[in-house]
């Protein structure tokens, strides 16, 4: 397809923010914004519209701050994960959050990014996963984060799409299926396609 022809189809959809925050990792997402960028437009959000800096020195020029949320309709909120302790003691990212749930945006997080949206208070009565568990976090981290997990239906998992809530949460070693799942639900990839993207390694790598 002729790229004047993407670019075209790109302004029919609304868009798809990423919420970025001092201390978070954006390899965590970095597949599924590739995947998603020539089929959707992109906002990337920082919580004063400053340009962020990620994790790996890159500068990343900001669309906007957090309050794009709570005007604009967006398709979906992609969270990265990281240290969100930038962010979730001042609740900086709950209004916008609970706007975009309230429009029915689907809701990804990855690692860190679920304790965002848990903060936020999306995750009440949702299924989802996390890894502020006993196995994977200190002690001092599974109690401090205890209280935000309190509505969530928590399932031991590598990703859990909630279709009813329209949230995705990810483990931080499953990358690649949040990318599958969040553009098999934005219908950027059908299933038998999300399903070639998840197993990818799996298939193409040496024995």
């Amino acid at each position: 397809m002729p790229t004047e022809a993407v670019l075209s189809n790109l302004d029919e959809h609304p868009p798809v923010a990423v919420l970025l925050y001092p201390g978070c990792v954006f390899q965590e997402i970095a597949l599924a914004v590739e995947v998603l960028a020539p089929h959707r437009p992109l906002r990337y959000l920082t919580p004063d519209g400053a340009v962020h800096r990620a994790s790996n020195g890159a500068r990343l020029q900001a669309d906007g701050d957090y309050g794009w949320l709570d005007t604009e309709a967006m398709a979906a909120v992609l969270v990265p994960g990281g240290d969100p302790g930038s962010i979730v003691p001042t609740g900086r990212a709950r209004a916008g959050l609970q706007a975009a749930a309230a429009r029915g945006a689907w809701l990804a997080g990855i690692c860190g990014g679920n304790l965002v949206l848990a903060a936020a208070g999306v995750m009440d009565g949702c299924r989802g996963t996390h890894n502020y568990t006993a196995e994977h976090a200190s002690p001092e981290a599974v109690a401090l984060t205890a209280p935000y997990w309190a509505g969530l239906r928590f399932e031991r998992a590598n990703l859990v799409v909630d279709a009813e809530h329209r949230r995705i949460t990810a483990q931080p070693w499953a990358d690649r299926e949040l990318a599958a799942a969040l553009s098999q639900a934005l219908g950027v990839l059908d299933p038998a396609a999300a399903e070639a993207l998840r197993t990818y390694p799996q298939r193409r790598r040496y024995p």
